[in-house]
């Protein structure tokens, strides 16, 4: 099979790439070959202020509105002072924020990319690629096609980029430890710093609460927060996250992710180009990650527009922008973490210093 544009990883940034390129190329053959096939369980994430105007803008917005997401009007920190304080989104421009199910909001966006001609493929893990004359030859379980360009939106592990030489540069070592619970648990988004590490807490949708010690690695694995009584010993630990989870029910074990920034050295090439968290990933804190994923997708698609339409190599203009985009990142999160000084022997903070 043979595609004007193959895009590898079905997430937020993959279908964004989908969407916008098939307004740019409406009659252009364009595929989504995703690892996953949803049955896996994914957090409960913020989808900020202003990412409802991109949706829009991808067609998206009706079938998002009918998905009966959570609103959120702003977050609740304990972070520099023990005592909480209240940042709103009550005076953004941009309106409010919301709590999603990822699983329904990524197969919303799939669907959306399916309704417009796109061919969604599932559980579609990249095992090779090689560049030819035409463009790329890839290599799927199963399953071999040919593109004329690539969008690798597959993820952290950015797997098409580093079959192309590409290397993933880390900034940290931060996983999140999430435990879901059957009862709503508050309201606000709740961020809570503590000795080792920061707690975030949310109501998601479906009467359901979401909880998140976000620390390293290594301290992961110490304090064994990937088993309950490792995890529950932690909570303990705290003082309003505790208290918004009395009572409620967990639904399982922890689960552990990466959570740590991450950007790759280049970000594309001859006839690609990475989008969303594979060309650079984000702290959870800043709640941005989707709506980084959504705009670099969109991004990610014009650079193959002026390829696959007027044969214009545009992915080092891309790449300027996504280096100073994470360039302000990182000084941002540096800004953030420097705020908290409460527990200066903590190996946690201090790495963050």
């Amino acid at each position: 099979m043979t595609f004007d544009a193959a895009i590898i990883g079905g997430g937020p940034a993959g279908a964004a790439a989908a969407l916008s390129l098939r307004q740019l190329m409406p009659d252009a053959m364009i595929a989504v070959f995703d690892s996953g096939t949803g049955a896996r369980w994914r957090p409960g994430e913020i989808l900020s202020p202003g990412a409802t105007g991109i949706l829009k803008s991808l067609g998206c917005e009706d079938a998002f509105r009918t998905c009966g997401f959570v609103e959120s009007f702003g977050t609740r920190a304990v972070w520099s002072t023990p005592e909480p304080y209240d940042n709103e989104f009550l005076f953004s421009l941009r309106g409010n924020g919301w709590r999603l199910d990822r699983a329904r909001f990524d197969a919303m966006l799939r669907q959306c990319a399916k309704d417009a001609g796109i061919e969604i493929h599932t559980a579609m893990t990249l095992l090779d690629s090689r560049p030819e004359s035409s463009g790329w030859r890839l290599q799927f379980r199963g399953f071999e096609v040919q593109a004329r360009f690539v969008i690798d939106a597959s993820g952290r592990s950015a797997a098409f980029a580093v079959q192309c030489g590409a290397r993933r540069l880390p900034d940290d070592r931060l996983a999140s430890s999430i435990v879901r619970f059957e009862g709503v648990g508050g309201l606000d988004t709740l961020i809570e710093a503590v000795e080792t590490g920061w707690w975030y807490s949310a109501a998601i949708p479906g009467a359901q609460a979401v909880a998140a010690f976000m620390t390293d690695t290594d301290i992961v694995r110490e304090s064994h927060l990937h088993l309950v009584a490792g995890w529950n010993e932690m909570l303990a630990g705290s003082t309003p996250t505790r208290e918004r989870l009395r009572g409620l029910v967990p639904k399982g074990p922890p689960n552990v992710f990466a959570a740590h920034s991450q950007h790759l050295d280049r970000t594309g090439g001859p006839g690609w180009v990475a989008a969303g968290d594979a060309a650079m990933a984000f702290d959870p804190l800043s709640s941005l990650g989707i709506l980084k994923a959504l705009r670099s997708g969109k991004l990610a698609s014009f650079v193959a527009a002026d390829f696959l339409l007027r044969e214009i190599e545009s992915h080092q203009k891309y790449e300027q922008l996504a280096s100073a985009e994470y360039a302000a990142y990182r000084k941002t999160k540096s800004e953030y973490y420097g705020m908290e000084s409460r527990w200066p022997a903590s190996v946690f903070w201090k790495r963050r210093r």
